[in-house]
């Protein structure tokens, strides 16, 4: 409503300043057809100012051609000009084109009008330019400070205070530069190429620095990149030295308790099998815990061994299963004939395990799991996706950093042990997650490149009660 009032009043306004303010004859038309060539130039061609940012000389150019134009010749050659490069540069939404043309037509008008009325003779070196600026750039600014306000649904007052304060220099600057290009036209129309060399000099003095600052920012965001790195390395490295520490002060206890439920299971299996299912789920858990004390004691000797990845998918949730007793769904989609991947089993595994752990976690009773498989080329691409609760913004910068977790007793170490271990073995994680509406974990693994490559989709869907033995195979 009001960008289509807008465009409606300047245009009134325009077609009054057509038929009373203007004088058509030659040299009107050719000066107006020189001026909106160099209004679309100037827009088309913005300065360079800062690595990301550029700003076009619009103005200065409108504000020479509404010091040196009759109010209506001023008005059209502006708004043509205007909504011309706006077009080719930015190509706005139809909608917009009324707005830009209404509110040109509106302050060019306006400042042309008072200046020729104030000035005598049309003299440029008159103070009346002072308040034909004024109106020029208040009306300007206070139009498209309504607009925007309107849109953001903010303070109007605000965002023209903020916005004066940050452009207005810049703004006052292009209008006594193009004072000073009507100044250099009104003693002689040629001498307006004399602009051109400082104005290309400029130009490109602002091309260059905006170029090395941007290299510089480069520069800055590869340099910030490797801080982050070595200094999560040294967390790893801490992290590792305390591991090894900790399994090796597991390793004894954890031989007695297996030790004792052997003995257990030997008694149970002849009069009580009602329990030797409880047993069984805890001498599992405990074989796992031994598997990865192992790793971490001969983490310099392990070798690599070909695994199937639908099994270790099985057996990683069967493990995060372990900690959760709720009722889910679970979608699996599994090709045939899948290539195997090649690593440590008991690392990979335990890196898929986090991350179906923290699916878990993301949703509640009902809550649906999908876990599929796929091949590109000699890629596996394990994409595991939940309907849960989703991941803040906030958060996510943080998701694989050592030790920050949003759980109330989370140790943080999940993503960052499961990125560094799928890393290790040439892997990936990716995460894709909105606030409400679930995430996704896509882990890439690089596959054995001998083998059947061949298969079709072949897709399996069960509602699992989950319980400590994990999903049904």
């Amino acid at each position: 409503m009001y960008i289509a009032l807008t465009g409606l009043l300047g245009g009134a306004w325009m077609a009054y300043l057509l038929i009373a303010e203007i004088t058509w004859n030659l040299t009107t038309l050719g000066e107006m057809g020189v001026a909106t060539l160099l209004v679309v130039i100037a827009g088309s061609f913005p300065l360079p100012v800062a690595p990301k940012v550029k700003t076009d000389v619009t103005t200065a150019v409108i504000f020479a051609a509404a010091l040196l134009l009759e109010p209506g010749a001023a008005a059209l050659v502006a708004t043509i000009g205007v909504v011309t490069y706006t077009y080719f540069r930015l190509r706005l939404p139809w909608y917009k084109y009324p707005f830009n043309a209404g509110v040109v037509a509106l302050y060019v008008g306006a400042a042309s009008l008072v200046f020729h009325t104030l000035a005598s003779q049309d003299a440029l070196l008159s103070p009346a330019v002072v308040p034909a600026a004024a109106i020029m750039y208040g009306m300007n600014t206070v139009l498209i400070s309504i607009a925007a306000s309107l849109q953001m649904k903010a303070n109007p007052v605000r965002f023209w205070v903020v916005g004066t304060i940050e452009n207005g220099p810049a703004e006052l600057a292009l209008l006594a530069f193009g004072f000073l290009g009507g100044l250099l036209y009104r003693e002689s129309p040629w001498t307006i190429l004399v602009l051109f060399i400082p104005v290309a000099i400029i130009y490109l003095a602002f091309s260059r620095l905006a170029r090395t600052n941007a290299d510089l920012q480069d520069a800055l965001g590869r340099l910030e990149a490797l801080q982050g790195r070595i200094a999560n390395d040294a967390k790893l490295t801490s992290i590792g030295a305390l591991s090894v520490d900790m399994a090796h002060q597991i390793k004894n206890p954890l031989a007695i308790v297996m030790g004792r439920l052997e003995i257990l299971k030997d008694h149970l299996e002849k009069d009580g099998i009602q329990h030797l299912r409880q047993v069984n789920i805890a001498l599992g858990a405990s074989r796992r815990i031994q598997e990865l004390t192992e790793n971490f004691t001969s983490m310099g000797q392990r070798k690599s061994i070909e695994m199937d990845v639908p099994t270790l998918l099985h057996e990683a949730f069967g493990m995060a299963a372990l900690q959760h007793h709720r009722k889910v769904e679970t979608r699996w989609e599994l090709p045939e004939d899948l290539p195997k991947v090649i690593g440590n089993p008991v690392l990979i595994r335990e890196a898929l395990s986090n991350i179906l752990a923290n699916a878990l976690d993301a949703v509640s009773d009902g809550g649906l799991i999908t876990t599929s498989v796929s091949r590109i080329d000699t890629t596996i691409i394990v994409k595991i996706s939940d309907d849960g609760v989703g991941i803040p913004q906030e958060m996510k910068e943080h998701l694989f950093e050592p030790f920050y977790s949003s759980k109330p007793n989370g140790s943080g170490l999940g993503l960052f042990a499961a990125k560094h271990i799928l890393e290790m073995h040439q892997g990936s994680v990716e995460v894709e997650s909105t606030e409400g509406h679930g995430t996704s974990v896509t882990v890439t693994l690089p596959a054995v490149k001998h083998g059947n490559q061949n298969g079709h989709q072949l897709h399996r869907q069960d509602d699992s009660d989950i319980r400590p033995l994990g999903p049904s195979r």
